[in-house]
């Protein structure tokens, strides 16, 4: 009887070590959480934050640019006391301790919209070029400064149609050959596509900016409030993801691809096999991209009365999606996924709340996890928090292991735009 109790103190102390040992040296142990779904546990994530995010404008949807040198330029949409919106852009040369007085963007004054999923995006360009996109009146608009932001040409409009239809809920990336693409929801096909439902068009610039082309039709019946996303392959293959309206309101993410510069555009293909039921817009678009040869795509859905983020992804370019997965572990209520590539990863941020806080009532913290090369995910982690809710937060890549975390904070004096910074430890 003494053999066998020490043979099992042996054993057990020699499991624990095992798993402890997994733990520190940031291998990954699976488990099942309540759900069933596969939970991925690991080391701390590795990135020391700034233990107190910080306004750093008043105003909404704020968008970074990051230099080599680290210089930090600010992109924003704040109201007026007339309770019109302008586009401001304001810098900061000593890694975001302050930043300096802003500037008006839009040429338009008051003509701004932009509320979350209909937020301004900003771009760098070659050299010295940085492009700025929004919604003004109801149009696509673009402006390009050529003098590292210290001022915008006067914008033009991207949008090719002739009448009263709206253009909104889009996307601005810079190709690897320095071409520009915009992508957005829009409303001059309603005669063609099904009931409530928008088109998705798409614009290119070829000389940085200073005209666009033709608009491209993509497809038809999308669903009218949730933006697109754009992605590039390694051989000039571009995607476009969106959630597009099936029959009976049926909402499943899509992705089209192109080979010829965004020209001509394959048939969309489902991500997932069943997408959500639902007669409105869930205002939360999917994010998308491409990983050491294979397509990544995150979303929110809202289907059979669960809120999950989903996680897909390609081997084929887009041709066909391996089975899809939950990645928010126990996090509720997580949506509006942002996804940046750094090395050969890419990282999700999203905003959710914390199960074990005011019974998974406390207000919305910026959740942050890691999509390996070979698909597997990690187990989120919180940022820390300002006493303020999160909304659309966004991660920029900086310089020296730098990363950058923006946020919307929707406060009783107001917006504000809030910044995390922190640096990857491992």
């Amino acid at each position: 009887m003494k053999l066998q109790k020490l043979v099992k103190f042996i054993l057990f102390n020699f499991i624990a070590f095992a798993l402890v040992s997994c733990a520190a040296s940031g291998l990954v142990v699976s488990q099942l959480d309540n759900s069933g779904q596969p939970k991925h546990l690991g080391s701390a994530f590795p990135v020391s934050w700034e233990p107190n995010p910080r306004p750093i404008a008043d105003g909404n949807d704020g968008q970074l640019l990051i230099r080599t040198s680290e210089s930090i330029k600010l992109l924003y949409a704040a109201h007026d006391s007339k309770g019109k919106q302008n586009l401001f852009m304001s810098g900061s040369k000593n890694i975001g301790d302050s930043f300096s007085k802003a500037k008006r963007v839009n040429s338009v004054e008051g003509e701004v919209s932009a509320h979350g999923e209909n937020g301004p995006k900003l771009k760098q360009g070659s050299g010295r070029g940085m492009f700025a996109a929004w919604i003004g009146n109801r149009d696509i608009k673009f402006a390009r400064s050529m003098n590292f932001g210290r001022s915008f040409n006067p914008s033009i409009r991207v949008n090719d149609d002739i009448g009263k239809a709206s253009q909104s809920f889009f996307n601005m990336e810079v190709a690897p050959d320095g071409n520009i693409f915009i992508t957005w929801l829009d409303g001059r096909d309603k005669k063609t596509n099904l009931p409530g439902s928008s088109s998705i068009y798409m614009a290119r610039s070829v000389d940085q900016g200073k005209s666009f082309g033709k608009n491209i039709k993509i497809s038809g019946d999308i669903c009218p409030c949730c933006r697109p996303a754009l992605a590039f392959g390694d051989n000039g293959e571009m995607f476009v993801s969106w959630r597009h309206v099936f029959e009976d309101h049926e909402r499943i993410i899509v992705v089209a691809s192109s080979l010829d510069r965004g020209k001509t555009w394959s048939k969309p293909v489902k991500v997932s096999d069943k997408g959500w039921k639902i007669n409105g817009c869930a205002h939360s678009g999917p994010a998308m991209k491409y990983v050491g040869g294979k397509l990544f795509v995150t979303w929110y859905t809202g289907k059979n009365d669960k809120a999950n983020l989903k996680f897909a992804y390609s081997l084929d370019k887009g041709k066909s999606f391996l089975k899809e997965k939950n990645i928010q572990g126990s996090v509720l209520d997580a949506n509006h996924p942002n996804m940046t590539i750094l090395g050969n990863e890419a990282w999700v941020i999203f905003q959710g709340r914390d199960p074990n806080l005011e019974g998974g009532w406390s207000r919305d913290k910026a959740w942050l996890l890691k999509i390996s090369s070979n698909g597997n995910t990690s187990k989120p982690s919180a940022l820390p928090v300002a006493g303020g809710g999160v909304f659309y937060p966004q991660l920029y890549k900086g310089n020296g292991g730098r990363v950058y975390a923006v946020w919307t904070d929707l406060g009783e004096g107001g917006s504000r735009v809030m910044l995390c910074r922190g640096r990857i430890s491992s």
